[in-house]
């Protein structure tokens, strides 16, 4: 399995060698193209933790960097981990406002990597800390100007193409996300005969968006995109355009929502192209951690997606994309929207994404 092939190679930062390393062994394994792509990648040169003259693990968060000695509660701003780790990001802008010179989280000893920017020095602690403990954060790091690659296969010859896509970069230990996408894709085996099919492995996601591979890849001749990332058992949120809702069906479904704009899909969508993504934020727990690692369950919920995605392709190969535009601009009608086209139809809201009024 592709997934426990990578897993040792530990944390793939977007941008570097190994991530490089990781798309050169997919392309001995399935051929294709690789498509240069400019990214930047994170490059740590040190980092150190002291918690009362005691060195700590911790995890420094990206994008920051810098050095800061204080007091928790003076100084240092600490935080247990919020509900979800998107609010990490809220909590820093906080601090960074409140005049605190860094900011630690804790997180039942686990570490994370959680993109918050670059201000001050913001790192996870292994071990929890009060108020009048004595801190040193010692830290540098930068985003450095970089070439990645991403990696097109043609599995099946088509005219225009149902893209499957999982991005190989991954913070920590990132077994969920996104390893097990990899062995989604090694094990899919289907045949279809009026649409080609393509596989995509992207570059660079958990970057800063302007060197998303997604956001830079040539997307002619698409039907639909499906972006496989951060799937967690035993079930799946179902995060679409309207127009794929009906292909909900084949999984075990947590929630159908409106298209989230945070994986590989969303260019797409941006672009006018039907797209979705399969991920969990059962994962919520694990997310971006170093306790993001494989599980007993993940053997039959690998079976069970596949066939999913299976059962979903061959009733794709049968749908025309002026049935799925039909669809999608009656729904958006029945929403309250006048689309004129898809391009440009759809914006983020928060988590999820929602209609563009017309002006």
């Amino acid at each position: 399995m592709l997934s426990l092939e990578f897993f040792p190679l530990g944390e793939i930062i977007h941008g570097s060698d190994k991530e490089k390393f990781i798309l050169s062994k997919l392309k001995e394994k399935f051929g294709g193209s690789l498509h240069t792509i400019k990214t930047k990648e994170w490059v740590i040169e040190n980092f150190e933790l002291y918690v009362n003259g005691k060195k700590v693990n911790g995890s420094l968060l990206p994008y920051t960097s810098g050095y800061v000695k204080g007091k928790v509660g003076k100084e240092i701003r600490y935080y247990e981990m919020p509900p979800h780790p998107f609010m990490v990001k809220d909590l820093y802008d906080k601090t960074v406002a409140e005049g605190y010179k860094g900011v630690i989280f804790f997180d039942q000893g686990k570490l994370r990597r959680i993109s918050v920017g670059s201000k001050i020095p913001a790192v996870f602690s292994e071990v929890p800390l009060k108020d009048g403990d004595e801190v040193e954060i010692y830290s540098k790091s930068y985003l450095r100007e970089n070439e990645s690659y991403n990696l097109e296969v043609e599995a099946i010859p088509g005219e225009d193409y149902i893209v499957i896509g999982a991005h190989v970069d991954h913070w920590l230990s990132g077994y969920h996300d996104n390893l097990f996408s990899l062995d989604i894709i090694e094990g899919l085996k289907v045949e279809l005969k009026h649409h080609g099919l393509k596989f995509l492995f992207f570059s660079s996601e958990e970057g800063p968006r302007c060197c998303n591979g997604s956001f830079q890849h040539k997307k002619d001749n698409t039907f639909i995109m499906i972006s496989l990332d951060a799937l967690f058992p035993n079930r799946v949120v179902f995060s679409a355009t309207p127009d794929l809702f009906q292909f909900s069906q084949f999984f075990n479904v947590k929630r159908i929502e409106m298209p989230t704009p945070f994986s590989d899909h969303f260019s797409y969508i941006l672009e006018g192209y039907p797209a979705m993504v399969l991920y969990n934020d059962d994962l919520i727990p694990w997310y971006h951690s170093d306790k993001d690692l494989p599980l007993d369950e993940d053997k039959v919920y690998l079976k069970e997606i596949i066939q999913g995605l299976r059962k979903m392709l061959e009733k794709t190969d049968n749908v025309t994309k002026e049935e799925l535009d039909k669809i999608f601009f009656d729904y958006a009608k029945q929403q309250g929207f006048e689309i004129k086209e898809r391009k440009g139809s759809i914006i983020p809201l928060g988590l999820t994404s929602t209609f563009k009024k017309l002006q």
